[in-house]
């Protein structure tokens, strides 16, 4: 039987849909709350939507934050493409993650301006696709607080050498270089400003391997020196792509500490 997404009832936490700019969104926030909360904006990945958040964004809730889930171009409402044809990963893909991210601002304007959102207290989240675009929006915006990044990456350009290797495609052209590295954390790096960054990853991941997060990782601590303990890589063992119940307790207790 093929799954459909559901609408989780919870007596704890309220949901409807909303529009941001022309921008398709399930907001969750704990039911009867009122005055500004702290607000996760989360990404879903390749092929995916809102709808298919819907647990995530509940169970978010549940502890006490509003959660804005935005669908991305050319996904749910925002004219899906067939994600079956064997050159839609390549034309597609960056394009929905630097879309993301250019539009991010805008979004973020709004969450705080009409849907009560503590401008002080904002995080970004994201699996997979959702974690690369997290990345970008988190070098874009200096007012996000802390990232949670799980299965994708924060080395944008590394990870496309990665892909063109696994499919034997021709080397990462220049252009193509420039154009990811306009939001890559990795060319970044000044914007990061030593902000709390959350990366779960499975060490078996077959879509998007770790070896991107490792990277960055590496490249990155010298600069959290002196609060090493604000940026955290955690490599589950044989995980593939895949979020486990451990990881998602993980993302709560970083938002916790850091949000």
């Amino acid at each position: 039987m093929f799954w459909k997404p559901f609408e989780p009832e919870s007596q704890l936490v309220s949901s409807e849909r909303i529009v941001i700019g022309n921008i398709p969104c399930l907001r969750y926030r704990p039911k009867d709350s009122s005055g500004l909360l702290p607000t996760v904006i989360y990404y879903h990945g390749w092929h995916s939507s809102k709808e298919y958040q819907r647990f995530k964004g509940t169970v978010l809730a549940v502890y006490g934050y509003q959660v804005i889930i935005p669908d991305a171009i050319y996904h749910g409402e925002r004219n899906p493409i067939d994600y079956d044809k064997p050159d839609a990963f390549e034309k597609y893909f960056w394009d929905v993650i630097i879309q993301n991210t250019e539009e991010s601002q805008s979004l973020i304007e709004n969450i705080i301006d009409k849907y009560e959102a503590d401008s002080s207290r904002i995080a970004v989240m994201g699996n997979s696709m959702g974690g690369f675009s997290a990345s970008g929006v988190f070098v874009k915006n200096s007012n996000i607080k802390c990232m949670v990044n799980t299965n994708g990456s924060c080395a944008w350009v590394k990870a496309e050498e990665i892909f063109r290797e696994t499919d034997n495609l021709p080397p990462i052209s220049e252009e193509r270089i420039r154009k990811l590295s306009t939001y890559d954390p990795m060319y970044n790096t000044g914007k990061l400003k030593i902000r709390p960054i959350l990366m779960l990853h499975g060490d078996s991941d077959s879509s998007i391997p770790i070896d991107g997060q490792r990277e960055f990782f590496k490249e990155i601590s010298p600069l959290y020196s002196e609060s090493p303990e604000k940026l955290v890589l955690v490599e589950v063992p044989r995980m593939d792509h895949y979020i486990s119940t451990g990881m998602l307790e993980e993302a709560i207790e970083w938002l916790k500490k850091y949000l």
